[in-house]
């Protein structure tokens, strides 16, 4: 009994391992978070101002906490593992079909803006590494060339374990080009006018603020994942699960919000959507920045793609890795399209965040909710009184979710 004593013990320390601390969730949520969207939320702050860009996205920032919040708190309750479970739980199994063209839709719209700054930062790299090449002036051959040899070959990967180590580097590669713009923008200060561009910004309204609502909406999506950062973690408890996402929320709110005024203060009415391309081609390190962000960008493509083709197959009741090759080219054919045909990611993240982002952040949380407790049901062990109160609060979330993102809409197609 003695011999075998050991071996329990490691078994018994093995079962207690399993699942992730509330740091390391706090860090794979910013992962999911914080990467190269950051670059798309300084051209936000032109639409809305200084103050009214801040204050938007504060408001952003308190109802995507909210509505990932309500969603861990469905999975507490119903046990729901992945957002589809959790919406075959609420919803029943007879409406999962929808869920599954939602996921689909969301996750082609993150593939076709991947290939967009893909094409962004193979331009604006090969114009300072190879000047005059086709790789500089034909921004559809350089993404063509790209997804050709890189992506389709990474698109082939039925497990990226082996990819985990690349958004670690894709995410220092990000946060190496962000710092470097915070210096330059300190840095120069006085030459760019950083102190007067912000002044004269300071403060209007235009209903442009409802694209940078929508923008913000984009940078803070993630929560189709939120049943599994829930499921993952190893005390799995509401508690947990909120200090996560008020940590996570926070940290991205402060990142979004400093380094979109200082993008901005940098540019002025001149930044652009990616703020990288805002760049010219004398600098050096941007060029670094250029090129090793399309190197991080192609790495991530797979993580999203994957997602994409197995909600793809869901629609037809098929296997996740069903007619595997055509599948794949297809669906990559679609997103090399849209890719080429699309030239601005800030307008791909607003139509993404208009859309799609307001019903996987807002509308579907808080139907989740409202279904779960609804014809008198209700959580056990919560009083009627605060149900009540979460079912107000939820259906005020669904109400300003669509009117924002038809707001956005109407406004970037200048119907108002």
């Amino acid at each position: 009994m003695a011999l075998n004593q050991p071996l329990l013990n490691k078994r018994k320390l093995a079962e207690e391992d399993v699942g992730s601390t509330v740091s390391t969730t706090v860090i794979n949520l910013l992962k999911n978070m914080v990467g190269a969207g950051l670059l798309n939320v300084c051209i936000a702050f032109q639409y809305a101002s200084v103050i009214g860009g801040t204050l938007v996205m504060f408001y952003s920032a308190f109802v995507c906490t909210a509505g990932f919040l309500i969603i861990g708190y469905c999975c507490s309750k119903t046990g729901a593992k992945t957002f589809r479970e959790l919406w075959v739980k609420s919803m029943g199994a007879g409406t999962d079909k929808i869920v599954d063209a939602i996921l689909f839709f969301h996750c082609l719209f993150s593939c076709v803006g991947y290939i967009t700054m893909i094409g962004d930062f193979c331009v604006k790299s090969a114009s300072g590494l190879l000047p005059g090449s086709i790789l500089a002036e034909r921004r559809e051959v350089s993404i063509i060339l790209v997804t050709v040899f890189a992506i389709f070959p990474l698109s082939l990967y039925k497990n990226l374990d082996s990819l985990k180590q690349t958004s670690v580097i894709g995410l220092a590669i990000t946060a190496v080009s962000c710092a470097y713009i915070f210096y330059d923008v300190v840095a120069h200060a006085g030459e760019y006018e950083a102190i007067e561009t912000l002044g004269s910004h300071m403060w209007y309204v235009k209903l442009d603020m409802f694209k940078s609502l929508a923008l913000f909406n984009g940078s803070f999506s993630a929560h189709y994942n939120a049943p599994t950062y829930y499921a993952e973690l190893k005390e799995k408890t509401f508690e947990n699960y909120a200090k996560v996402t008020l940590i996570s929320f926070a940290i991205a709110t402060a990142l979004f919000t400093s380094f979109g005024l200082a993008g901005f203060a940098r540019f002025g009415d001149q930044v652009l959507g990616n703020v990288l391309k805002s760049y010219s081609a004398d600098d050096p390190m941007i060029q670094l920045s250029w090129f090793f962000m399309m190197v991080s960008t192609v790495f991530n493509f797979p993580h999203a793609f994957q997602r994409m083709r197995s909600s793809f197959n869901a629609l037809f009741d098929k296997e996740p890795y069903w007619n595997f090759l055509p599948v794949t080219g297809f669906l990559l054919g679609i997103s090399l399209y849209m890719g080429v045909a699309f030239k601005d990611i800030a307008v791909i993240k607003m139509i993404k965040g208009a859309t799609l982002g307001v019903s996987i952040m807002f509308i579907l949380p808080a139907l989740f909710y409202l279904k779960l407790n609804s014809d008198g049901k209700k959580f056990e062990g919560v009083s009627a009184e605060r149900t009540s109160l979460m079912k107000v609060l939820c259906a005020v979330m669904m109400g300003t979710g669509i009117v924002q993102g038809i707001l956005a809409l109407l406004v970037h197609f200048k119907v108002i």
